[in-house]
C-alpha cells in the first residue's frame, strides 16, 4: 500500500521529531514522500506478472493491460524527480558519512559499520525504515554498512 506522508510539523508531543522532518522536506525523495498518485493493484500485479529482465538489462520490459511498457531506472529519476543523475555515486567517503552521523547526533565510531542503536532515536527509526522497506533486508539487523549509511545520509544531507 502506497500512503503519501504528512510532512508539515510535528503534533503536540512528537517535537522532538521536528529536525527529522526538515530533513525529509528538503531531501531527493520530498516528492516522492508527498505525491498520492492514483495506484492500482491490478496493474502493478498484471506488470510483475508479465516483466522479463536478464541479468546485465538496465530495462524492465512488460505488459499492462496489453500495452508494452518498459521501465528504466531513468524513467524512475525522471519520475520521482530525484534530481540526480545516473553516474552519481551512490556511496559516500568515510569522512563525509561521519561529518553527517555527528549531525545526527550518532555515538559511534568511525563507520562501516553503523550501529543503528547509536543514533538518536528518530534517526534510528529512519535508518530502520531504510533497512526494511527500501533496502530489501528484513528486520533483525542493527548494523549498516558503508554503502546502506551512505543511503541514509543522502536523504538526510
Amino acid at each position: 500500500m502506497n500512503i503519501a506522508c504528512y510532512l508539515s510539523g510535528p503534533l503536540k508531543g512528537f517535537e522532538t521529531y521536528k529536525s527529522m522532518i526538515v530533513g525529509l522536506n528538503t531531501c531527493r525523495l520530498a516528492h516522492s514522500l508527498r505525491e498520492n498518485p492514483v495506484i492500482r493493484e491490478d496493474w502493478i500485479k498484471d506488470f510483475w506478472d508479465n516483466s522479463t529482465a536478464k541479468k546485465g538489462d538496465t530495462v524492465i520490459k512488460s505488459k499492462v493491460q496489453g500495452t508494452e511498457v518498459s521501465v528504466s531506472e531513468q524513467h524512475i529519476r525522471e519520475v520521482l524527480l530525484f534530481g540526480d543523475a545516473a553516474d552519481d555515486p551512490t556511496e559516500y567517503s568515510k569522512e563525509k558519512v561521519m561529518e553527517v552521523l555527528v549531525k545526527m547526533s550518532y555515538e559511534g565510531a568511525v563507520p562501516p559499520p553503523t550501529i543503528k542503536k547509536l543514533l538518536h532515536p528518530y534517526w534510528r527509526l529512519l535508518s530502520h525504515i531504510y533497512l526494511v522497506c527500501i533496502s530489501g533486508n528484513k528486520s533483525g539487523l542493527d548494523k549498516l554498512t558503508l554503502k546502506q549509511t551512505s543511503a541514509v545520509v543522502s536523504v538526510v544531507e
